[in-house]
């Protein structure tokens, strides 16, 4: 991968840079003055220059949201490409991206991003510039941009078809039971670990930011719970490209459960404020109860001022996904917010269409055999009218002796 020159305003930006393996031959700090020309102010465009040509860089990095005006001003003053933080995002997405749906949606977001650059090269070109990318002149850009158009009308299409049978999958699921739970969280705040932990599938766990983009579903261990992991959130991301990913992230939306996972690790403004990220995301069309979870409590620090933050949303669950600590007080809390609950019932060893009904949708912890079978089980609070019905179909109109425990 080629050098590149980083503008930049926080640490964590030359991270998400380095993440996709560029070679970082210099960063400058661009502070938060902002000029409307060029967003950066006129001494650091200078700097840039400077820096660009004694460098050789091949791109410059800027840490912001260019307006297309901007990034059209940059990309003639310094003459070489100028990418800003969604740009990279993009391309990071595209670098990670393994399914088809995960691509259709990276290409979706690229596409969806050249169009108002598209824009401003027409602009450029009616008011007698003459710019260096596709310099063809304006009918080649309209050409180009109705292509785009198009294609992006057919890769919503696609992703609808995507998304239909998501749904019906997950209605699917439930009708078998499961109880349907969504990892979210802010990129590298331990997800992957967490789906590793609980179901003990060899997940492939990579120290790098938005290391996971496609769904990956996992039941955990014998329990009716299927836990998802997804695309991970990080600042400055646009409303349109959080809708570009909608169809990922839907399995977050319509869960029973959402694990908002924290990284413990970090100090406690920083975790304040990517919950609050994660939060204003994800909370308005989130079906299922929100828990948050504290993760790497092993090598936290401060842990009584982060639970108090975090109890504006829940009370937490503290976790280390890498060491297995608290995971069974993370279940215990997901069976108690879903209603799961221990019961016993003593039926006949003839009736198998009860005991069916219960490994269906419960989870048998004991059965002892005699004149009667004795069950002890788990089972969910919105199929036991069900059961309860099964069992009184003959027994004398109660309900078999079921008893909670």
């Amino acid at each position: 991968m080629y050098g590149v020159i980083v503008g930049y305003v926080n640490e964590e930006f030359l991270q998400l840079v380095k993440s996709l393996g560029y070679e970082i031959l210099t960063s400058i700090f661009i502070g938060e003055k902002r000029n409307p020309k060029y967003f950066v102010t006129r001494g650091k465009l200078e700097e840039l220059k400077s820096r660009a040509k004694e460098l050789s860089a091949k791109k410059i990095i800027i840490e912001g949201i260019l307006k297309s005006s901007q990034w059209y001003n940059l990309e003639k003053e310094l003459g070489i490409e100028v990418d800003d933080k969604v740009r990279l995002i993009i391309d990071i997405f595209a670098d990670r991206a393994k399914s088809r749906d995960a691509m259709l949606q990276v290409e979706y977001a690229r596409l969806q991003y050249e169009i108002p650059h598209l824009r401003e090269i027409v602009h450029q070109v009616r008011v007698g510039e003459h710019p260096g990318w596709m310099g063809g002149g304006e009918y080649e850009v309209a050409d180009y941009y109705e292509m785009i158009r198009r294609k992006m009308a057919r890769i919503r299409k696609e992703i609808e078809k995507i998304k239909i049978h998501r749904e019906e999958r997950r209605k699917l699921r439930r009708e078998a039971g499961y109880i349907l739970v969504g990892i979210a969280g802010y990129t590298n705040s331990g997800k992957s670990t967490l789906l590793k932990a609980l179901s003990g599938k060899n997940v492939i766990i990579e120290e790098r930011m938005f290391s996971t983009l496609s769904t990956r579903t996992s039941r955990v261990g014998k329990e009716k719970i299927l836990i998802t992991d997804t695309v991970g959130f990080v600042e400055d991301m646009p409303p349109w490209l959080i809708k570009a990913f909608e169809p990922t992230l839907e399995e977050i939306y319509n869960a029973d459960i959402v694990l908002l996972l924290l990284d413990g690790c970090d100090p406690p403004p920083i975790l304040e404020r990517k919950m609050n990220l994660v939060l204003d995301i994800i909370s308005p069309k989130v079906r299922g109860k929100i828990v948050p979870v504290i993760n790497k409590i092993d090598i936290a620090e401060n842990l009584e001022r982060k639970k108090e933050m975090v109890r504006v949303v829940a009370e937490p669950v503290l976790i280390s996904a890498k060491m297995g600590e608290g995971l069974e007080e993370l279940l215990t809390r997901i069976k108690l917010e879903t209603g799961v609950k221990r019961y016993r019932v003593r039926i006949s060893p003839t009736r198998k269409d009860v005991l069916k009904f219960i490994e269906r949708y419960g989870k048998i912890e004991r059965l002892d055999a005699g004149e009667e079978l004795c069950i002890e089980f788990e089972f969910p609070s919105n199929k036991l009218q069900g059961l309860k019905a099964l069992i009184g179909r003959v027994s004398t109109g109660n309900d078999g002796g079921l008893t909670e425990i």
